[in-house]
């Protein structure tokens, strides 16, 4: 009779699709990319053509260094990194894709915030505002920086973030350049429900491989209570990785000042989110909950 575990094992093996690349750490061990339920913004110009009637992960993968669990910990081989290169290159819109088709937003309506909807009926709206438009002529002309985006609740600053991935991610849409928004909260639940269907982690080193290696990325909502804890190792060990492996052109909003977020996180990650962002640090001060007002 056979076991939950080799059923499961044989559930996901059917649903490998062959790379023609291998690993480096494990040679004879093919890159596989996995089949899934079709989800509801499908492209075929952008997604690919499905396999049998499912849609197949971007990203590529070796079963043998998910067994290990060492997905999260490990650098992307070259075979991996060209995988991944090429299917984005072969798709219709390449990098300029991914903001619509892989961010993780809370709110739908938040992929199409620009500069010009946001409402600054105040002073000090206005001064985010100006401050968040330098911030992206700065990013599109090249500069390389990390942003905080710091504030109370429903004050514009998701908005704003996401205004500028708008405005970065169209005028450099013709270098190859791509932009990212990943909500904390919905990053962890993206996660731990793919634990429910899959033995391995690919759907977590899929997301955190885009997220080490985008241009440009905002990290929503940094601090959300529901989601961190100070022995949260895991969750913290992912936001340290992803920083880590990343050189500047990130972008966080909190709801925390500096002194909780030196009491929430460890100090390795604080060091790593302030790094580089002493001349765009955003104080959302003196602004009104924009969603009382409304």
């Amino acid at each position: 009779m056979q076991s939950m575990a080799d059923g499961i094992r044989e559930f996901h093996k059917k649903r490998e699709v062959k790379t023609g690349l291998f690993c480096e750490k494990h040679q004879q061990t093919e890159l596989v990319r996995y089949k899934h339920p079709v989800s509801i913004d499908y492209d075929p110009l952008i997604h690919g053509e499905l396999v049998d009637g499912l849609q197949v992960t971007s990203m590529s993968y070796c079963t043998e260094c998910a067994k290990e669990g060492i997905y999260q910990h490990h650098q992307q081989s070259s075979a991996e990194i060209k995988a991944n290169e090429d299917f984005l290159n072969k798709s219709k819109y390449g990098k300029y894709s991914l903001l619509k088709t892989q961010s993780l937003v809370g709110k739908k309506s938040l992929l199409f915030a620009r500069f010009n909807t946001f409402k600054a009926n105040s002073l000090e709206e206005q001064n985010v505002l100006n401050q968040a438009q330098r911030i992206a002529r700065e990013y599109t002309q090249g500069q390389r920086f990390n942003t905080v985006f710091v504030g109370g609740a429903g004050r514009g600053k998701s908005h704003l973030a996401m205004a500028i991935l708008q405005e970065v991610n169209e005028n450099l849409k013709d270098n190859k350049f791509s932009t990212l928004f990943i909500n904390i909260s919905e990053l962890i639940r993206e996660i731990k429900n793919s634990w429910n269907y899959s033995d391995t982690k690919a759907e977590e080193e899929r997301l955190t491989t885009l997220m080490r290696t985008v241009d440009l990325l905002v990290i929503d909502d940094l601090g959300t209570e529901s989601t961190f804890s100070k022995d949260n190792s895991w969750v913290q060990g992912v936001i340290y990785n992803i920083y880590n492996a990343r050189e500047g052109n990130t972008i966080i909003t909190s709801n925390l000042t500096g002194k909780e977020m030196r009491s929430s996180y460890d100090d390795k990650i604080v060091s790593r989110i302030m790094e580089g962002s002493k001349n765009s640090v955003v104080k959302f001060e003196g602004i009104t909950d924009k969603r009382k007002s409304k």
